[in-house]
Formats: C-alpha cells, structure tokens, sequence
C-alpha cells in the first residue's frame, strides 16, 4: 500500500473515532440529563405527598397503562369490570390515595434513592407511620418523551404485593367464578370441587368476614393452604380485624411458607420478634433491606434492635451509629443507639442519647421515666447519669 493510501487510511480511523467520541460524549450527557430529570421530577411528587397533596402523583400516571396493569389476564366478572373502569374516571385519585392507607392522617415520607438507565427508572420511599414504624414503597418509573416522571406501578412491603395486582385481584373476588379463581393459584391440578371451597374463601375475604374465613380455610388441601395468595389474603384480612390472634395464626403460615420473602419481612416481624425468633427476624429483616437496595437508618436502627435482643450489643452498637450517621434527627437511631451503649456500658453516650430524645423529640426521661425499664438500672446507677440529672432543669 502506498503512502497516499496510508495517510488517507489513518486519517479516515481518526475521523471515525472523532464520530464515535462525540456520539459517547453526546450519550453520556443524554444519560445524565434523563437521570437528572428521574430525580428532580420525583422528589417534587414526594414533596406534594408530604405536603397532603394527591394530586401530582395521580397525575404523574398513566391511567390507561395503569387499568390494563390492573385487569391483566385476570377473569374479571364483565359487570364488576365495566363499574370499576367508569369509578376509576371519576375517583382516580381515591383509588390511588388508598395505596398509602398505612400513613393514616397525614404521609411523611422520605425519599431514599433513584437509580435509573435510559428512560426507566426505579425510586424507594420511605413512610414513617408512627409510634416508630415504617414502611416502603419500591417504585417503577419511566419518563415520556418530555422526560416527564411516570409512575407505573409500585410495591408496598407492609401490604406484600404490588398495588395494581392487589386492586386487580380484589375485582376478581367480587364475582369469583371457578374458572377466575382458578387463575389466581399457581397449582393447576386443584381439582374442581377444592376450587368451589377457595371461591367461597375469597368470597369471605371479599366480605371481610374473618370467622367465615378461618372456617373455609381450615377445610381447603395443604395444597391449596400453601398458596401464595391464599397465605397473603389471610394476613391481610386478620389485620383489617384487629384481631391478635388470628393474625399471629396467618403469620405462622406465612412463616411457615414464605419464611425470607423479602415482600413479607416486614409483617413477619410482628411474628417472629414476639416468639422471640430472633435469627428469623434478622435473615428477613437484612433480606428486605437488600432488595430495598438503598442505604436506610431505620432500617440500620431495626437491626440494632433485634442484634441487641439477640445479646450482640457490640454489633447493635454499630448498627446504631450507621442509623446516626446516616439520619441524625431520626429518633428510632437514637433509641437504638441509647440501649446499645447501656448494654455495653458506654454510660458518656448514653447520656448522649438521652440528650438528644429529649431535646429534639421531645422526651422526658428522668429517673422515674427510665426506672419502668429494668435494663436502664445500670444506667440510672452511673456516676455519668447523676451528674446529667442533676442539671436539667
């Protein structure tokens, strides 16, 4: 090959590498303009929520994605269908403010983390529910053409499910033929007349009729007992009763079934830590955390918790000082963090947390308060916690 041809040969790789480093260059920033508007977007619908506000993330749906996600392949009676398409026209906003049933009152909620790739996206928010209880919400995302934020769906890990494929099912149990019911279990050798009696079940659920419930489920097959939907409609209906002891019954079978489900970790607590079935807890607890896939103080600060009931202060200890690290305000860290030190007779940091629950949160814990909680004896007989009581006020 000549040289003419060689330079015309380099300089045509050079020109093609300039191309293809504008075309990264120009992808990168496409990337980075698609992430910015997954966060900006998102964080605005979470500050309407906290504010009291339905309205932007209603309308941040798209509503006939949404339908279809709810109806499915489901066997929905045509009527029910029909009636439920025309409420969803004139009440989208109820239905969708019944997704956050748990916050009661008023949402707080904390935004945790979005991570994104192209146009999808996906964000985990926290709800702080009171009486230092939380839940979550794992939800998917994508952006229109106008990089606009579009909630397609979500999952809600104190209700197990996600929330179209709780509506959709819940439409199937207000006409629930054979044939429909039939397509709600995963074993398609049930026979027939099993199916009758799991119809009658979900006509109980429907009816919130607990103790014709617990009856028909006792007569249905170890088969059909095991059923997903049969185990989570149980724990959901025991919980809409109040009822404790019905409800430690479903959790058994969802213990006993779905043991590290990361989608029921946070109902087996109620389970698991009352039957001080401490590792359970933990291996449930740490599963959910990582399928949350974002960092979490409270999550950190339930960990410290069940660490320290399992006698690990020094582990509890740490975990409670990641929840500080990560949330300073977030009074369960401090509670987390004032046990641990107790437990480990860190008496200076003890005093610290005390400082903080009762200055920030307005706690008072005084001798008399502690003294109703024996494992704050060694504490209330530290020279560290005369000399902090003798100054307040």
């Amino acid at each position: 090959m000549g040289q003419a041809k060689l330079v015309l040969v380099a300089t045509a790789l050079m020109l093609s590498m300039v191309t293809l480093s504008d075309e990264i260059d120009d992808n990168m920033r496409r990337e980075q303009e698609r992430q910015t508007a997954f966060v900006l977007g998102f964080e605005i619908i979470v500050d309407a929520l906290n504010q009291g506000s339905y309205e932007l993330f209603a309308n941040a749906i798209d509503r006939d994605d949404f339908l279809a996600r709810i109806f499915g392949l489901r066997l929905i009676d045509p009527r029910v269908k029909r009636d439920f398409s025309e409420q969803m026209k004139l009440q989208f906003t109820g239905l969708v403010r019944g997704g956050f049933r748990d916050s009661k009152d008023s949402i707080k909620a904390a935004l945790l983390g979005i991570e994104s790739l192209g146009d999808r996206g996906r964000a985990v928010v926290r709800f702080d529910l009171g009486g230092l209880q939380y839940s979550y919400h794992e939800y998917d995302l994508r952006l229109d053409a106008d990089d606009r934020v579009i909630v397609v769906d979500w999952i809600d890990y104190l209700q197990g499910e996600r929330f179209t494929d709780g509506v959709g099912n819940s439409l199937v149990m207000m006409a629930p033929s054979t044939q429909a019911s039939r397509k709600l279990i995963e074993n398609k050798t049930v026979k027939d007349a099993d199916m009758f009696q799991f119809a009658e079940l979900l006509k109980a659920a429907r009816d919130r009729d607990a103790e014709r419930y617990i009856n028909i489920i006792n007569s249905l097959t170890p088969e059909l007992q095991r059923e997903r939907i049969v185990v989570l409609t149980s724990v959901q209906l025991t919980k809409l009763s109040r009822n404790r002891r019905l409800l430690r019954t479903a959790l058994a079978q969802m213990a006993k079934y779905y043991p590290f489900d990361p989608l029921y970790s946070l109902m087996l607590l109620d389970y698991y830590v009352p039957t001080q079935k401490l590792d359970e807890a933990l291996t449930a607890l740490q599963a959910t955390y990582k399928q949350l896939g974002f960092d979490d103080a409270a999550m950190e600060a339930r960990i410290s918790a069940i660490s320290l009931a399992k006698g690990n202060a020094t582990d509890a200890s740490t975990f409670a000082q990641r929840a500080i690290e990560l949330e300073p305000g977030l009074e369960l860290a401090w509670w987390s963090a004032l046990r641990a030190r107790v437990a480990l007779a860190d008496y200076t940091g003890s005093i610290e947390a005390l400082d903080r629950l009762e200055k920030e949160h307005g706690h008072k814990l005084g001798r008399v308060e502690l003294e109703r909680d024996k494992s704050f004896a060694p504490l209330l007989a530290s020279a560290e916690f005369a000399a902090w009581a003798d100054g307040r006020p």
